[in-house]
């Protein structure tokens, strides 16, 4: 009985990853993306910031604030999105900032 639940807890996980996955990967619908390509722009910049978070413990300082100052840039072109939208790509961006910040609290400490 309690391998069955782990079981049906592991398929219920599984597709919720397969689900976020599938978002993730096919980005956002492409009638919005071929309407305005131009309102997409920010999500380049949003994708190469937020994709350098598994490397933040080995960027310098400089680097840090850089990709901060960056995640702070990106802030009101998010907040024009529509609610849906917007709910996601902002707390994203928040918590790769978020880590940044830390990272980079943490190497100062390091230094004193």
């Amino acid at each position: 009985m309690f391998k069955a639940k782990i079981v049906v807890v592991l398929v219920m996980f599984m597709g919720l990853v397969g689900l976020c996955g599938l978002r993730e990967i096919g980005g956002s619908p492409p009638s919005a993306s071929q309407a305005d390509p131009a309102r997409e722009s920010w999500r380049k910049e949003f994708d190469d910031v937020c994709s350098k978070t598994q490397d933040a413990m080995t960027f310098s300082q400089e680097e840090l604030r850089d990709l901060i100052r960056r995640c702070d840039a990106l802030l009101p072109q998010i907040e024009k999105l529509d609610e849906s939208r917007k709910k996601v790509y902002l707390g994203r961006l928040q918590k790769c900032r978020g880590l940044y910040a830390y990272v980079l609290d943490a190497k100062k400490n390091e230094k004193k």
